[in-house]
């Protein structure tokens, strides 16, 4: 409900169209509401309207824009509209009626309803029509939506407001306001607060008082009266926690419907806006941990009271004497400080800036990251790693462990547990140079050194366990056939182990896949062992197939690709020219140039006949280049690099002119 007070859709207001105060009169959406048709009626629901030119007299930080997903009609020109939105399936706006000064394109097509009603519409580059019966816009998925709302304007159809009460009695409810929203559910209309309450439907609305103050109401209609109960009175009030109020709300209960009003302090919540609350906080990486404190500079931020501000070290509040540092105020380029025994391995530190519109807060996270070396003997599955930092650490607080696949930050979730782990340090003060093992390490493990845990906010070095080898390929787009080539690395990613030249290993243990299945060859039908250099070549690979190639006993990935063509560019003053690689059709080939006003496209075909090949050049000229929208260019600037793209989805090469 509160989102739908803000605006779901919001623009910046014209600064240049200061809004004046003006006095409350009442907005009627009849012109709008009557084209609403009944056949777009679900279960779940929400009905808004909103008279843009009341609305635009208040001046809002952000003001409201109407629901348009078209470049080709100017929102500026939108008095009002009415917007339904669907949820009972899936989230869907099946159609939305605009109203004011508004034009279509002059390429339309001319048609009438069933009914007789005549209407012009066009399909737009977005999915969807429009149309427009010369008094209002009616934008739908379809055409029968459309024609149904033409023809229940003119009374020749059933209407929505006819066929669901409910949301007519809800848009009623504020009827002076300017901008209303009502929802009904099959399920739960409102917050997840009042998910014990049965509710009929709810409603939001705003009204422009003068151009520094907006009325907000939230009213909901209940089932049963017995349930407007003080908690949920409280928790309608707490719907304008995040918005700057003059007063606190009143509330009115008549029976089952319960209502919330407050004045809106549009003067306060622009000032809001215009302060850059302090935050961005830095913490030099090589500090003195014989200091008595750690300093933190303050990146950014205008001069904001120290009482306005929160410090939170770890979670909990930290004490403004010690941290605030003798200042008033706080503003970019200020230091504050912790005391330094209070400062370990992965702590959390932010500031809140606590305003009417609620807070603003910026966090950072002290000594995140610890150096560690490691080395990994796939054949007895050991993992040593060796501490590489100067820092402390109190080993009792530090675990090793190793996750059969990588963690994924879930918020509020529990992540994996690890398939092994240990506490190699317990009792001791982790130093540079010590080291420690962990046994049953899998090939593509993912290798967590945790501060007192193991879960993803915990780890302070994370490393896979990689299998030796790793595998390149080179693809023939004429002949479609792949060459996928193992290459070693001293064993163990040891560089005082074997030498990558005697790394020697079993074909069995590699596999190539192609789509995700077993490629047609494999290294064990050339070789018994593998060492660097090892070569296999697979015919009949099709342009746009997924290569990988796993350590087979685990599929961890060794090295991947997508098969397709590749051209080598050269770039001098305004000409491209192919230098090398595949000869492809003109005709499936466009460049995308990057320039200093934007950038463009230039079908090659228009350049270059048959196939542009090893010699073969184009030369952009800012007359030959359509932007965006398809419109010609008169000028592109300074080209910073041209990318080719081969049967529109393939990039195959790129140019860099000479800096």
């Amino acid at each position: 409900m509160a989102a739908a007070l803000a605006g779901s859709t919001v623009a910046a207001p014209d600064e240049e169209n200061v809004p004046t105060a003006s006095t409350t009169t009442e907005s009627t959406f009849d012109d709008v509401l009557a084209y609403l048709p009944a056949s777009v009626v679900e279960d779940s629901m929400i009905v808004s309207v909103t008279d843009y030119e009341r609305m635009r007299q208040a001046d809002q930080p952000y003001g409201p824009s109407p629901p348009i997903n078209t470049s080709e009609i100017d929102a500026s020109n939108v008095s009002k509209s009415a917007l339904v939105t669907s949820y009972t399936d899936e989230y869907s706006q099946p159609v939305t009626v605009l109203a004011g000064d508004i034009e279509l394109p002059e390429s339309t097509d001319s048609s009438e309803t069933d009914a007789g009603v005549e209407y012009e519409y066009y399909e737009p580059e977005s999915d969807g029509v429009i149309g427009s019966d010369g008094d209002v816009i009616v934008a739908s998925a379809d055409r029968e939506t459309i024609e149904a709302a033409f023809d229940a304007n003119a009374d020749e159809g059933d209407r929505l407001l006819d066929a669901e009460s409910t949301i007519e009695t809800g848009l009623s409810t504020f009827e002076e306001s300017d901008a209303r929203y009502v929802q009904i559910s099959d399920e739960q209309p409102t917050s997840g607060r009042l998910e014990d309450v049965d509710i009929e439907y709810s409603v939001t609305a705003q009204t422009v008082l003068d151009a520094d103050t907006l009325e907000m109401s939230i009213g909901i209609e209940l089932e049963d009266e017995s349930d407007a109960t003080d908690e949920l009175i409280e928790t309608l009030e707490s719907e304008f926690a995040y918005a700057a109020t003059t007063d606190e709300p009143s509330v009115d209960v008549d029976g089952s419907f319960v209502s919330a009003t407050v004045e809106r302090d549009l003067a306060a919540e622009r000032a809001v806006r215009e302060h850059d609350s302090p935050g961005f906080l830095q913490v030099e990486r090589d500090f003195d941990l014989d200091d008595d404190v750690l300093e933190i500079e303050i990146g950014r931020g205008d001069p904001t009271p120290i009482e306005d501000l929160t410090l939170e070290v770890g979670g909990e509040p930290y004490d403004r004497d010690i941290w605030a540092d003798g200042h008033g105020k706080l503003e970019e380029g200020d230091t504050i400080v912790i005391d330094m025994d209070d400062v370990e391995p992965n702590l959390s530190v932010s500031l809140s800036h606590d305003h009417e519109l609620g807070s603003s807060s910026s966090g950072t996270t002290i000594l995140s990251h610890f150096r560690f070396d490691s080395s990994f003997d796939i054949d007895s599955g050991e993992l040593t790693v060796e501490y590489a930092e100067e820092f402390p650490l109190d080993g009792d607080q530090v675990f090793l462990a190793a996750f059969e696949e990588r963690q994924e930050y879930r918020m509020n979730e529990e992540g994996p547990e690890p398939r092994v782990s240990t506490q190699p340090w317990d009792g001791k003060t982790l130093s540079k140079g010590d080291t420690a093992t962990l046994e049953d390490v899998d090939a593509g493990d993912e290798i967590v050194i945790g501060w007192e845990g193991t879960d993803y906010d915990d780890s302070i070095w994370r490393h896979r366990a990689n299998p030796p080898g790793r595998a390149r390929f080179e693809y023939e787009y004429d002949s479609e056939t792949l060459e996928a080539t193992l290459e070693f690395d001293p064993l163990g990613d040891d560089p005082e182990s074997e030498s990558a030249d005697d790394v020697e290993r079993s074909a069995a243990e590699y596999e190539l896949l192609i789509d995700g299945e077993p490629a047609d060859t494999q290294w064990t039908d050339e070789f018994d062992t593998v060492s660097s250099g090892a070569t296999i070549e697979v015919d009949e690979v099709a342009v746009g197939s997924d290569v990988e190639a796993v350590w087979a006993d685990t599929g961890t990935r060794i090295g991947g690709t997508r098969t397709q063509p590749s051209i080598e560019f050269e770039y001098d003053d305004g000409t491209v020219e192919h230098v090398g690689g595949d000869a492809l059709p003109a005709a499936d080939l466009e460049a995308e140039i990057w320039a200093e006003n934007g950038r463009y496209t230039l079908a090659l075909e228009d350049e270059v006949d048959g196939d542009f090949e090893d010699g073969e050049s184009f030369t952009i000229d800012a007359e030959s280049v359509t932007d965006r929208n398809d419109d010609d260019v008169e000028e592109i600037g300074t080209v910073n690099h041209v990318s080719v793209r081969y049967n529109g989805q393939y990039q195959v090469g790129y140019a860099f002119p000479d800096r």
